[in-house]
């Protein structure tokens, strides 16, 4: 753990101690939607509460980046990584890769998906 994740829990215990205030003067509401919890409230402890959490992620997200080893940035190889991804909206898929190999095996893949959803449909 570096010195950014250790400000990333500082500044997320703050961010709870603002949202237990808020909750305590009625500023802050708290409830489950479905699975997901939320925090809805007008005032400045909800106002602090929320820019202190994002100030957490945002340390938390940029630890992970920055590496330290005895105050010297560690030299890291540079290596590629290659990906891609399909989005299908109704019938029409939106195919992105990194490269052409993975476009195109992603391509089939999504006209497979297509196929057998018809099919699925089809028969029930």
């Amino acid at each position: 753990m570096n010195k950014y994740h250790i400000f990333s829990v500082f500044f997320f215990i703050i961010a709870i101690f603002f949202f237990a205030l808020g909750i305590l003067f009625g500023d802050v509401q708290t409830g489950i939607f479905i699975a997901f919890p939320f925090i809805a409230g007008s005032g400045i402890y909800a106002f602090l509460g929320m820019i202190f959490l994002f100030v957490s992620i945002l340390f938390f997200i940029f630890g992970f980046g920055v590496r330290y080893e005895k105050g010297d940035m560690i030299n890291r190889e540079k290596t590629s990584i290659k990906g891609g991804g399909v989005i299908l909206i109704g019938p029409l898929p939106i195919v992105f890769g990194s490269n052409w190999k993975i476009a195109v095996v992603l391509m089939v893949v999504a006209i497979i998906l297509i196929i057998v959803t018809f099919l699925i449909l089809l028969f029930v």
